[in-house]
């Protein structure tokens, strides 16, 4: 008896020093991983300005921790300062998507995602990482362009390169003596002012020449709303007027349309071929004017909500060009129009390039217009994992209000009622969240409900599997669904892509492998060559279906939902029926 008397009082003083000795706070979660995708989902090594690219961030926290103050923000100067980059839109596949601003100053760029996580038990902590930095090419318009007489009859011509995209510049002459076409050669990677200097011109008589400069970008493929285009300039030579020059210019009348200069003895009537002259108010008198050499926003991006506005200016130079108007113009208006006088409207949630391009001259300044929902989104991480005990208070799968009408709702009923996968608290399911690798083995495991208690886990970063997956992760592997990288990673928490997914229904489907075959989807070359065979096969049995996502992709790469999961499984499910 006095034994266990001393054994109780031993146990009571541990627990009151353990209840009052300070604990070491835990770790609450960290930011695992930073990553850059282009429209197509795949890694970037460098960025376009004024293109989609798409913002993955990873973590490793618990679905107790929650998360607070996560910013996505970009820097020009190696880290000494960050700038907000904002997110530009959602697909409901791929996630949120930015635009990088169309600015000759941005050339390169580091990316950083931080936040803090707040666990359940353990000191909030803060996490941040950064990747880069990144080359960023710029598709920017010419600026500031000049066709000056010299007094020997020469022309030069200056302008300040906006782009380090173009592998050179093409000039065309048009004048008496037709079209002449020059080259300034070797200039991708230069951002800055460039010239040249025409020294074949007609150097006996005073000649009206119009000067065009392209900019020729042929190694990137551009989408026609960013791509630089041409500018171009009327100059008369200065030469003494002597009497030859008499019978090559005649300026009556002094004020014409282009085509009525057609009927006219003049150097303008070879040039009139050129479509773009017929498209300006030109008239003849505009030849003894200031021509127009630029044109500037006073904005260069700008952030609105849906049913917001605000007004850009375009101030033209120099101010009393011949001509100072300007065309205004939107690439999408369904998210942002702009009338003619440049006022901006937002309309929906996205990004929108509007464009202000000077009547003479064709130059060009553009402002990139962010919509942001009602509410603006934060960065997403991956969602907390899936609870390994659900709430026996879950509603049923009928009463998820967020289900109504989704495409796939009635498979999300059945996975529920067979207990593959399950609601939240909240009354919803959350269709389009992502799922993690370890919240699919889970699923898959809990559908098959195999007798096996598994096979011990050899991955390198078995210790990231939360306690709560690890059962399933045995049983998975031991069934060989599951197979880590060529690494030894299983990547737990990871996202998981939709031909990871479907890899590991067809191995649970118990389909003998054999070679993959070229399947119906858009996107057919993306697919890796180690699904091939789970998607062809997946196909071919309809786990999934040609014309499921836009465009008929498959969109190996992309995140799989909670609703792809739920379908896959239950279709998997049937085959053996």
């Amino acid at each position: 008896m006095p034994s266990i008397k001393k054994a109780f009082i031993l146990a009571l003083v541990g627990l009151l020093l353990f209840a009052l000795w300070p604990t070491p706070s835990s770790h609450a979660a960290r930011i695992t991983r930073l990553t850059l995708l282009d429209a197509e989902y795949k890694q970037v090594s460098y960025l376009i300005a004024g293109m989609k690219y798409y913002v993955l961030g990873e973590s490793d926290k618990a679905s107790s921790t929650s998360v607070e103050g996560l910013k996505l923000e970009y820097s020009t100067d190696n880290g000494s300062t960050w700038l907000i980059l904002p997110i530009a839109g959602y697909d409901l596949y791929r996630g949120q998507y930015v635009f990088l601003p169309i600015d000759p100053n941005l050339v390169s760029a580091k990316f950083r995602m931080s936040a803090y996580f707040d666990p359940v038990i353990g000191s909030k902590t803060y996490s941040e990482i950064a990747v880069g930095p990144y080359p960023i090419l710029q598709p920017g318009d010419i600026s500031d362009f000049t066709a000056t007489p010299n007094p020997d009859g020469s022309v030069t011509l200056k302008w300040n390169d906006n782009s380090n995209m173009e592998s050179y510049y093409e000039i065309t002459r048009s004048g008496p003596d037709g079209d002449k076409t020059f080259y300034v050669k070797d200039t991708m990677e230069h951002i800055g002012p460039l010239s040249y200097r025409d020294d074949r011109t007609n150097t006996l008589k005073r000649t009206i020449y119009v000067y065009k400069v392209t900019p020729v970008i042929d190694r990137y493929a551009l989408p026609e709303n960013i791509w630089p285009g041409d500018v171009w300039s009327i100059v008369k030579t200065s030469r003494e007027l002597i009497v030859a020059d008499q019978t090559d210019i005649r300026f009556n009348p002094p004020v014409a349309k282009p085509d009525a200069i057609l009927d006219l003895d003049t150097p303008i009537s070879q040039v009139i071929k050129w479509d773009i002259l017929k498209e300006i108010d030109f008239t003849i008198g505009d030849v003894e004017k200031k021509p127009v050499t630029g044109v500037k926003l006073d904005r260069e991006y700008l952030t609105l909500k849906p049913g917001g506005s605000e007004t850009l200016t375009a101030t033209v130079s120099p101010s009393d060009a011949a001509n100072t108007k300007v065309k205004w113009e939107s690439s999408n208006g369904q998210i942002a129009e702009v009338d003619g006088s440049g006022k901006v409207t937002a309309k929906s949630p996205g990004a929108a390039i509007v464009s202000a391009t000077t009547e003479m001259g064709n130059l060009k300044a553009v402002c990139l217009v962010y919509v942001e929902p009602a509410e603006a989104p934060q960065p997403q991480l991956p969602p907390a994992a899936e609870a390994p005990n659900p709430d026996p208070a879950d509603p049923p799968a009928a009463d998820f209000r967020d289900i109504a009408g989704h495409k796939l709702s009635g498979e999300i009923s059945e996975a529920v009622t067979m207990g593959v996968v399950f609601g939240y608290s909240d009354g919803t399911f959350r269709p389009d969240a992502s799922v993690t690798r370890a919240e699919f083995a889970s699923m898959i495991v809990r559908a098959l409900k195999p007798e096996s208690e598994g096979d011990p886990l050899a991955f390198k970063d078995e210790a990231q599997i939360g306690r709560w997956a690890e059962p399933a992760v045995r049983k998975a592997v031991k069934l060989g669904i599951i197979k880590g990288g060529s690494d030894g990673l299983f990547r737990p928490n990871a996202k998981i892509t939709r031909a990871e997914m479907i890899a590991m229904v067809i191995r649970a489907s118990g389909i003998p492998e054999e070679a993959g075959k070229k399947t119906g989807f858009t996107d057919d070359g993306a697919i890796p060559n180690w699904a091939r065979f789970a998607v062809s096969k997946a196909e071919e049995t309809g786990i999934i279906i040609v014309g499921g996502l836009p465009e008929g992709k498959f969109a190996p790469q992309a995140p799989a939902t909670r609703a792809d999961a739920a379908s896959a499984i239950v279709r998997m499910l049937k085959l053996g029926k």
